[in-house]
């Protein structure tokens, strides 16, 4: 486990660090000051050493400060592929849902 660097990629501003024991995936969330972002850039070693994480929030509260759109849209569509809505432990539709599982 090692203590990580993470960062905004829509500003490139520094956020919190984390303990992390593995390099996540790129659409991996992170809770961060009761906020939720998704890893969009890893900076990891072969051997799995993470050095820093880049990532994209779910919400971004002035979107004229995005310089690349598409790169935060593919981002976000990764993460979006990865929820699940369940109910009673079984996949159902949104509607009828009581859970959002992000794997």
């Amino acid at each position: 486990m090692s203590e990580v660097k993470i960062y905004n990629v829509i500003d490139n501003t520094g956020l919190s660090s984390v303990i992390l024991e593995n390099c996540p995936e790129d659409g991996d969330p992170l809770e961060l000051d009761k906020e939720m972002y998704y890893v969009c850039e890893r900076n990891c070693t072969r051997d799995g050493d993470i050095i820093s994480i880049g990532v994209i929030p779910l919400v971004i509260r002035n979107p004229q400060i995005v310089r690349n759109i598409e790169s935060y849209i593919k981002c976000l569509s990764l993460a979006h592929r990865r929820v699940r809505f369940m109910k009673q432990s079984k996949v159902c539709d949104f509607e009828n849902c009581d859970e959002m599982i992000i794997s």
